[in-house]
């Protein structure tokens, strides 16, 4: 028999008559594992690897002493030693550093690696190859010697490191260069080295020929730089750590290193300092290094060079971004140093684009933006959108950036703050153009919006209103809308910053006034209205005052905050008259008006109504006279007035269809279409909503569409066509609920319980009336006792 780890495996297993699948689950071992040892791939297993078998086999003493001499290194089958090619005397290299006694996390990264290391070559004939990638300061470097210790016993003829300085100071050390330094480790004197590449390569590939060596490659530069020094035959394996991404290299794993999680940022944070003097504030302060394993060991290390301070102080000092990386630096572990090199590597390039990429770097560092796009960025760089493409992907390669979703790039907080130191280096006025060209962009975005929604809208008066973006290009509002829906927060962080550069007051003001059409459509009032507010106190023109007071005004009123709504529609109406704007000034009039129609305040609504119709009877503006005599429709519903209501939005769906205005039109539909039902007429109001609701869902006005269910399903249920009731009041819900509208959600949830009420299904009628209920008591009294008495009979009913 040979008297080899396999042989004495495979037939101890098949004198107990197992399987390879049976051993592996007595074992606690993978089929895979079982197979690699029966076939000598891996000829030195681990101790505890020995302990699983001899208790799944029970093994005698006499086998178990020879798996372990068998098993132990340097126990090579007699035909292995024949095969190793003639040459200098081997010398079995041991380069690893001592494993880390802090090394902390990373536990699935590491079962990656030491599995791919104990397994077989993907492709016959090939070694085993392993890349490791990530930002400076992200734990390649340790992870890969964590791995290749936990290794090292499957590789008994060495265990190399060459570190390649592909980032660092100097040049990064040339192929021939770690060739000769790996053939040197091996025991070939010096003077035998090859001098030229090619036959360089041979040598090495002659000399790790039917070797079985594990090679960590650390800190290359590019796929060029250890293309050559990779093994030819299986058997060997290597390890590539890199801040480039070299997935051109052909590999059993390319490994992408990311900053740890939470938790396991904490137990490193309390491997090296300690529990006692962290608690509670690890997290924090691991959030403040941004998770970066070098951070947190930095970190760590100053908090126990000052034993006396706590894990607060350490965050309070942390929280200040610029002084941050002077904190994170400590003795030879320093943030800032790291992340330097990759900068330097860029700007010592002979690339014209990395020299590029380190300025986009420093110019992108200066925005609040959570994240860019190559549109974003084109213009913070002052660049067309396809070259700031390239320069993020650069940027992104040398994992300076990260990109989490397709074509959207965001920086590490760390290297963030490492930009803006950069950025102090530029004059204040070039950190202020890039942020102006930020600014610019997002004005021209959403101003084109608006045109786009509605050409016509008196907020288009604005005298400093861009003309079209150059980029992005938008051919239909939707477009545009998406656009704005992945970047407002960028664009709200925007505002608040250029602010503070003063003399832009006016600007950010004009970018919130832009934003009405997309708020009006799909937004959320409860972003629209802080930014709103923040804007106001600036050094403003007097129409962007007034416009910006009627616009909070509505979005107060859609958020049902009525009486601060009616509060700033009047601030409006004064600063529009101050400055002689009547348009302005009907406007705000006749918007107070429905304001006092949703609060229930109909004889104070009439009069404000006929001074709006009166003052745009003056202007001879048909689209205002249309907008009052909506408002009429609303007060003469409210009063019981079919007829008149009938009317009023019959004579508004003409004005707005003479001023070519589809959505106003449409939304008067709606409204004549309730006045119809109750009238006698409902199915003349089925065919009013139903247009009306088409036109509106092409138009994008998502709203509206959710009034058109809501009032469709009244109709419905007046005509007794209960489960048509319920199909649309429904959709109005789900209208209501996407777009996180808690009025119309109320709205919708009210009528909903009252029919299901009515068809007698109590149980699900009443949360939505409690709902509905809820709502009313904090935002609308006056529909609190119908509320009441429908949920009280809806519980009668449910518990009879």
């Amino acid at each position: 028999m040979e008297d080899t780890f396999a042989a004495r495996l495979r037939d101890a297993r098949r004198v107990r008559d197992l399987t390879q699948e049976g051993l592996a689950e007595l074992a606690g071992l993978s089929a895979q594992a079982i197979g690699l040892l029966e076939r000598g791939v891996r000829r030195f297993p681990h101790p505890t690897t020995i302990d699983k078998l001899d208790k799944a086999l029970q093994l005698t003493p006499e086998e178990l002493a020879a798996f372990k001499r068998l098993a132990a290194r340097g126990a090579v089958s007699p035909t292995a030693t024949q095969a190793k090619p003639a040459g200098p005397a081997w010398v079995v290299a041991r380069q690893l550093p001592s494993a880390n006694a802090g090394f902390a996390g990373r536990t699935h990264q590491v079962d990656q690696l030491t599995d791919l290391l104990s397994g077989t070559p993907a492709q016959p004939g090939s070694p085993i190859v392993a890349t490791i990638r990530g930002m400076a300061g992200v734990g390649k470097t340790a992870l890969a010697i964590q791995a290749a210790h936990a290794s090292a016993d499957q590789y008994p003829d060495g265990t190399f490191l060459v570190n390649l300085r592909g980032f660092g100071a100097g040049t990064p050390v040339s192929p021939l260069h770690a060739i000769g330094q790996l053939l040197r480790g091996t025991g070939v004197p010096a003077d035998a080295v090859p001098g030229s590449l090619v036959e360089a390569v041979a040598a090495l590939r002659s000399r790790l020929a039917d070797r079985r060596v594990l090679l960590v490659l650390d800190n290359a530069h590019d796929v060029g730089q250890v293309a050559e020094l990779i093994p030819a035959a299986s058997g060997s394996a290597v390890l590539i750590t890199s801040r480039a991404t070299l997935t051109a290299l052909p590999a059993s794993l390319h490994l992408q290193l990311e900053p740890m999680p939470a938790d396991e940022s904490v137990r490193l944070l309390e491997t090296i300092a300690g529990a006692d003097q962290l608690v509670p504030d690890a997290p924090r302060v691991a959030e403040l290094c941004g998770h970066l394993p070098l951070a947190l060991s930095v970190a760590g290390a100053w908090l126990v060079r000052h034993p006396s301070e706590s894990g607060a102080e350490l965050a309070s000092r942390l929280e200040d971004e610029s002084r941050r990386l002077d904190l994170l630096g400590v003795d030879d572990l320093d943030v800032r140093a790291s992340l330097s090199l990759s900068i330097e590597q860029l700007n010592r390039s002979a690339d014209p684009l990395d020299h590029s990429a380190a300025q986009a770097l420093t110019l992108l560092s200066l925005s609040d933006a959570e994240d860019f796009t190559a549109e974003t960025a084109a213009a913070l760089i002052d660049t067309q959108p396809a070259d700031a493409d390239r320069l993020l992907e650069r940027l992104t390669d040398l994992h300076l950036l990260e990109s989490r979703a397709p074509g959207r790039y965001l920086f590490h907080d760390l290297v963030r703050a490492f930009g803006r130191e950069l950025a102090g280096r530029l004059s204040e006025s070039d950190r202020a153009a890039a942020l102006d060209r930020s600014l610019a962009l997002y004005l021209a975005v959403a101003w084109r919006a608006n045109e786009m929604g509605d050409p016509k809208a008196a907020r288009m008066a604005w005298p400093d209103r861009p003309s079209a973006p150059t980029f992005p290009t938008f051919a239909h509002l939707e477009q545009a809308l998406a656009w704005i829906d992945d970047e407002l927060r960028n664009c709200l962080a925007l505002v608040d910053q250029v602010r503070t550069l003063g003399g832009r007051d006016e600007l950010a003001a004009g970018l919130i006034v832009g934003l009405y059409n997309y708020f009006a459509m799909r937004g959320s009032m409860s972003d629209w209205l802080p930014a709103i507010d923040r804007v106001t106190a600036g050094r403003i023109d007097r129409w962007t005052l007034a416009q910006l007071h009627a616009d909070a005004a509505i979005a107060l009123a859609e958020v049902a905050r009525y009486d601060e709504s009616a509060e700033r529609f009047g601030l409006a109406r004064e600063v529009f008259e101050s400055i002689g704007n009547l348009r302005g000034v009907s406007l705000a009039t006749n918007n107070k008006a429905r304001l006092l129609i949703r609060m229930h305040r109909y004889r104070e609504a009439l009069p404000l109504v006929e001074h709006a119709l009166a003052v745009n009877q003056q202007l001879g503006n048909e689209r205002g006279l249309a907008a009052s005599q909506l408002t009429l429709t609303e007060v003469y519903t409210e009063l019981g007035d079919w007829s008149a209501a009938e009317a009023a939005s019959t004579a508004a769906v003409e004005l707005f269809s003479a001023a070519d205005d589809e959505s106003g039109a449409a939304n008067a539909r709606i409204d004549r279409a309730w006045a119809r039902a109750k009238s006698g007429n409902p199915e003349a109001a089925v065919t009013d909503i139903v247009q009306a609701m088409g036109v509106l869902d092409v138009l994008g006005y998502r709203k509206s569409v959710s009034d058109g269910h809501y009032v469709l399903g009244m109709v419905y249920a007046q005509l007794k066509d209960f489960d048509s009731a319920i199909e649309q009041t429904e959709h109005a819900l789900e209208v209501a609920l996407d777009v996180g509208d808690l009025r119309r959600e109320a709205q919708a949830r009210l009528e909903l319980g009252r029919v299901l009420n009515d068809i007698g299904e109590p149980d699900d009628a009443v949360p939505n009336l409690e709902f509905a209920l809820a709502f009313y008591r904090e935002h609308d009294a006056a529909l609190v006792p119908p509320t009441e008495d429908l949920l009280e009979a809806a519980r009668k009913a449910a518990g009879a």
